[in-house]
């Protein structure tokens, strides 16, 4: 088992299924029983807290990718307890700045939608800072910074030509393949 530190509260696990044999999990209980799955969970908490010394953590959220047929990757998203603003910690400064710079990421079926997302953006007369597009899969992920007073316009756009991307930015950043970097609606716009 590899674990990686994402950001402040990312985690990542890398898992081969080999590993998971030898401690016990067999394939039928991965795909059957939650409690197997509990029982993990708990087992990586116990070796991050271990290893990058967190004590005071509450929800978890999980996210679950099978990149290949012999590893798992699973992503951990620890809240903290108590809010960051009393909290003593180096990092406290940054946090507002990745929070706000994390924008939008949808998720697109066909290129076209995004053609189509773009063009009615530009019919409205909106825009945004920046804007990357990233290809995993079968799909298309198209993350928006800079729509502060606008979300709420751009984020029902998104819904309607996609979805709402079930993978983080850093995921995609790994194991996605990036195909324009912070300039994606002028560049799509203008050739399109």
């Amino acid at each position: 088992m590899k674990l990686e530190r994402i950001s402040s509260n990312k985690i990542k696990y890398s898992i081969t299924f080999e590993e998971l044999t030898k401690k016990g999990f067999l394939q039928d209980e991965l795909l059957r029983d939650s409690f197997v799955w509990d029982v993990l969970f708990d087992e990586m908490l116990d070796e991050a807290s271990r290893i990058y010394e967190l004590n005071d953590f509450g929800a978890v959220s999980i996210e679950i990718f099978s990149l290949t047929s012999r590893e798992l990757v699973l992503i951990l998203t620890l809240e903290e307890e108590e809010p960051w603003q009393n909290s003593p910690s180096p990092v406290k400064d940054e946090l507002p700045k990745s929070k706000s710079s994390l924008g939008l990421l949808y998720r697109f079926e066909e290129f076209d939608d995004i053609i189509l997302f773009v063009k009615r953006i530009a019919s409205l007369n909106k825009s945004c800072d920046s804007s990357s597009l990233f290809a995993f899969g079968d799909s298309y992920y198209l993350k928006i910074d800079g729509v502060c007073g606008l979300s709420e316009t751009i984020e029902s756009l998104c819904s309607e030509y996609g979805e709402k991307a079930g993978l983080s930015e850093a995921f995609l950043e790994d194991y996605g393949v990036k195909i324009i970097d912070k300039e994606a609606f002028p560049l799509i716009r203008s050739h399109f």
